[in-house]
């Protein structure tokens, strides 16, 4: 015969049950899933046998157990079990190292904002807290971000640091592009059409540049159509299509990563309204030079670059 329920079984079972406290900023988030739903129902029969003096078999507690492992919880962005967590240690080392920060956050402690920066994990509870931060938020550890922690990042006021991001959602480019202030995602590798469109529509200075190395030519036509200063000194190519949309642009641009520039984009970039950024060209035709000596901005070039360009302009 199974044996009732000890005073220690119907404890941890009572604990689980309880609801878990929101405020601490100090947990992981839970993702909505068939586990999770399947471990709510053995955690409440169990808790109605227990309620009623009944027993609890013991391979109800063993599929309980196996139950909780399967559960998948947001690790700043990422996807993981409980499980995988327990079997990688570096992973929960990161985690508990986190959360000494997260509890810092959340109570403000002494010298929280230095501690910021070494972030490398954050929940939409702890975005939600640096939301009401005033001035730059330095987040350059994160690499990841969830589409709830961008939307609360994006009632920030200030300057908004995210360089250490590769790779941004469509949801949460939306979110970020509602960000009052300069948004810095130099560290991109990609960035979809949608998403360049959602970033479109922020007001502030926008940095793309460094590692994003290549746009669609209607990922380009979504960005030019922002004003204000944008940076794209990661792009190494630039296609004709590409810099006629940029030439409708109005702002500053910078364009460091081009090392070459075709006749016909030199002759749309010539259109820009704002300050060119061109230092990476090596060389350039004369027919190019001719249209850059048409534009009315700074162009920031090499030295032997810009004495060609000069030269149109006597």
């Amino acid at each position: 015969m199974p044996e009732k329920p000890n005073e220690n079984i119907q404890e941890a079972i009572s604990d689980t049950t309880k609801k878990p406290e929101t405020e601490s900023g100090a947990g992981l988030e839970i993702s909505k899933s068939p586990e999770l739903e399947k471990l709510s129902e053995s955690i409440g029969v169990a808790q109605d046998a227990v309620n009623h003096d009944q027993s609890v078999k013991f391979i109800q507690l063993q599929q309980m157990e196996e139950a909780i492992k399967k559960i998948t919880v947001d690790v700043g962005g990422k996807k993981v079990t409980i499980k995988e967590i327990e079997q990688n240690p570096d992973l929960k080392k990161e985690i508990e190292e986190n959360a000494k920060i997260w509890e810092a956050i959340r109570k403000k402690s002494y010298n929280y904002m230095y501690k910021i920066k070494k972030l490398t994990l954050i929940t939409s509870e702890i975005a939600k807290h640096l939301s009401h931060e005033f001035g730059y938020l330095e987040l350059d550890g994160l690499t990841s971000l969830s589409d709830k922690a961008a939307e609360h990042l994006s009632r920030h006021q200030g300057d908004l640091y995210l360089s250490g991001l590769t790779s941004l959602s469509d949801k949460a480019a939306d979110h970020l592009s509602h960000h009052r202030g300069e948004l810095i995602l130099s560290g991109l590798t990609s960035l979809s059409d949608k998403a360049a469109e959602h970033l479109s529509h922020h007001k502030k200075e926008l940095h793309l540049g460094g590692d994003l190395t290549s746009l669609s030519d209607q990922a380009v036509k979504h960005l030019s159509r922002r004003q204000g200063n944008l940076n794209l000194s990661g792009l190494t190519s630039l296609s004709d299509q590409a810099a006629e949309h940029l030439s409708r642009h109005q702002g500053n641009l910078d364009l460091y990563g081009l090392t070459s520039l075709s006749d016909q984009a030199a002759e749309h970039l010539s259109r820009h309204q704002g300050n060119l950024e061109l230092f990476g060209l090596t060389s350039i035709s004369n027919r190019a030079a001719e249209s850059l000596a048409k534009h009315k901005g700074e162009i920031s070039t090499r030295v032997d670059v810009e004495k060609q360009i000069n030269k149109f302009k006597e």
